[in-house]
C-alpha cells in the first residue's frame, strides 16, 4: 500500500488528546487526599503505596504526572507537596479548592457527555444548570474559587470608593455564597448587606452567611434578576460577581432595574471575565466559552468598553476599572449613579 506521506504534524493534537487524563487524575489525587498525606511527612511510591493499598506501578505514573505538573516534588526518590499544592489542595487548608474543582469537572463532564446532541440543540442545560446552583456543593465550590479568583483585590477596591464609610446597604446580585457580601461588611460594620439571588438558593445562603456570623446583617431576596424587578431600597451599593453573562444578549434591561434601585451618587461594581487584556491563554478562554455556552449561556465574558456604554446609557458615570485577578482576567468595573 503506498500510504502518503505526512506533511502536518499532528503530534500537537496527539498531545491534546493524550494530556486529556491529567484533570481527572488531580481531581482523583485530591479526592484520595494524597496531598493532605504528603503534607504531613514525604514519602516514596512504595509507602504510598501500601498506605492507600494502590498498585505500585500505577501509583508512581500519577505521581510522575502530578511532577510534572508542580504539585509534588521528588527528592532522591520521596515525594512532598509543593507550595500551590499545600495552600490550595490540601483539605485542612483555608483556601482549599477541592470542592471548586469538582464543580468546574462536573461541568466539563457533563458538556462532553451530551456534546453531540447539545451541538444540535436538542438538549439544553440552562435549567439544569440554574438549579444546581442552589446545591450544597455548588454553593461550596464557588465559595472556595472566590478565594482563590480576586476577592481580596476586589473588596479593597471596593473599600477604596468614594464615600464607601457611609455606606448603609449594599446589594450583592446573585450572591450565592455570600463571601464577597461578607468580606465588604467587614471594612464597613455600619453597613448591612441584602443577598439577591434566585428564591431556591437564597435559603441556603441565609443559612451560610448565618452560620459565619453575620445574620444580623445580611437579609435574603429571592428573585430572578432577568424577569424581576429588583427592591427598590435606594441601595449604596449593588455588586456582582460573574453573573451579569447569564443575561448577556438582553443586559439593558437589567442594568436599568439596577440603576433604578441605586440611590443617586450610589454605586454598582461588576466582576467578570474579560477577553481584552486578558494574560489567559486563547486555548484556554476558548475552552471556557465551550463550557459556558454548552452549559446554555451566552457568553462568559463581558467586555469593560461594551458594559460601560451600556451603563452610560442607563445613568451611570466616573467609571473605574481594577484586575481583580489578573492571571485569569478577571476585571472589576466600578460606576456611579450620577
Amino acid at each position: 500500500m503506498n500510504y502518503p506521506k505526512p506533511e502536518q504534524d499532528f503530534s500537537p493534537v496527539h498531545g491534546l488528546i493524550i494530556r486529556g487524563v491529567t484533570s481527572q487524575a488531580i481531581m482523583e489525587a485530591v479526592n484520595f487526599k494524597l496531598f493532605d498525606t504528603l503534607e504531613m511527612k514525604s514519602a516514596s511510591a512504595k509507602e504510598l503505596a501500601e498506605f492507600f493499598e494502590f498498585d505500585e506501578l500505577k501509583l508512581k505514573s500519577m505521581l510522575d504526572l502530578l511532577e510534572a505538573c508542580d504539585l509534588v516534588k521528588n527528592t532522591d526518590g520521596r515525594f512532598s507537596n509543593t507550595h500551590i499544592s499545600t495552600e490550595y489542595l490540601v483539605s485542612t487548608s483555608p483556601l482549599y479548592q477541592g470542592v471548586a474543582m469538582g464543580l468546574t469537572m462536573d461541568f466539563c463532564t457533563a458538556v462532553n457527555r451530551d456534546m453531540g446532541n447539545l451541538l444540535k440543540g436538542k438538549v439544553s442545560k440552562r435549567d439544569e444548570t440554574d438549579n444546581n446552583w442552589g446545591a450544597a456543593d455548588a454553593m461550596e465550590g464557588t465559595a472556595q474559587e472566590s478565594l482563590s479568583s480576586g476577592l481580596h483585590e476586589t473588596v479593597s477596591a471596593i473599600s477604596n470608593l468614594p464615600g464607601f464609610d457611609d455606606f448603609r446597604l449594599m446589594g450583592d446580585l446573585g450572591g450565592n455564597h455570600g463571601n464577597y457580601t461578607m468580606a465588604i461588611l467587614s471594612r464597613n460594620p455600619k453597613m448591612d448587606g441584602m443577598i439577591l439571588d434566585l428564591p431556591h438558593v437564597v435559603p441556603l445562603a441565609e443559612e451560610r452567611c448565618r452560620e459565619m456570623g453575620y445574620g444580623k446583617r445580611i437579609s435574603t431576596v429571592g428573585l430572578d434578576m432577568c424577569e424581576d424587578e429588583l427592591p427598590q431600597k435606594n441601595f449604596d451599593l449593588i455588586f456582582t460577581s460573574h453573573v451579569l453573562y447569564a443575561c448577556r444578549g438582553n443586559m439593558k434591561p437589567l442594568l436599568e432595574k439596577i440603576a433604578r434601585s441605586i440611590r443617586p451618587g450610589g454605586w454598582f461594581c461588576a466582576n467578570h471575565y474579560a477577553k481584552s487584556g486578558s494574560p489567559m491563554s486563547t486555548q484556554t478562554i476558548a475552552s471556557l466559552e465551550v463550557i459556558t455556552t454548552f452549559a446554555g449561556y451566552f457568553s462568559h465574558f463581558i467586555e469593560p468598553d461594551a458594559l460601560e456604554n451600556d451603563l452610560r446609557e442607563c445613568g451611570f458615570g466616573n467609571f473605574r476599572r481594577t484586575w481583580s485577578d489578573s492571571s485569569k482576567g478577571i476585571i472589576l468595573v466600578s460606576a456611579q449613579k450620577i
